[in-house]
């Protein structure tokens, strides 16, 4: 008998240590998941992104041709988005430093184009190229690089693109992909 109230003792303190754990566990899990903009866009204008570059940048349409908006975009010929000339950079800050290893960018549609740009990510501390050469006849160019934190990113417009000096951005999205 007394063996039996042993193992339930036993079995009921390891019981109860499992539980913190598991709130412990629960709890580093949601910290992870904050720091990875819960798995979702963070540069939207939900996000509150900044664009501070804006000085050296162009946006079509007075403040439509914003790449961080979530509205559908329109095919249009002439569509340019945010754009900048050769030698410039667009550069987008976000709200806080987040853990990221993709970013998307969605060049001008409407006819085909190679552009030549550079891709930094930045921790506010040091810049890491995540992307340097020449992005042939696609509409998004989808950008995978290690997990790592981000405060900003800077798109340097090395060579423009085969039709003109701009880069046209009409939209980006930057998020942590499991």
């Amino acid at each position: 008998m007394l063996r039996y109230y042993v193992i339930v003792i036993l079995f009921a303190i390891s019981l109860n240590y499992s539980k913190k754990e598991f709130k412990f566990c629960s709890r580093q899990n949601k910290i992870k998941t904050q720091i990875r903009g819960n798995y979702k866009n963070v540069i939207s204008y939900d996000e509150s992104p900044l664009l501070t570059s804006r000085k050296q940048n162009y946006i079509q349409l007075s403040g439509s041709g914003i790449l961080f908006r979530n509205e559908i975009y329109g095919a249009y010929q002439n569509y340019l988005g945010t754009y900048c000339g050769k030698g410039k950079s667009i550069v987008i800050e976000l709200r806080q430093a987040f853990e990221l290893n993709t970013l998307k960018i969605m060049l001008r549609n409407g006819d085909v184009r190679t552009y030549d740009f550079i891709v930094y990510a930045s921790d506010s501390n040091k810049e890491t190229v995540i992307f340097d050469g020449i992005n042939y006849y696609n509409e998004v160019a989808k950008i995978k690089f290690q997990n790592q934190f981000v405060k900003y990113f800077r798109i340097f417009n090395r060579n423009g693109n085969s039709e003109t000096a701009n880069i046209n951005i009409i939209k980006i999205e930057a998020y942590f992909q499991l």
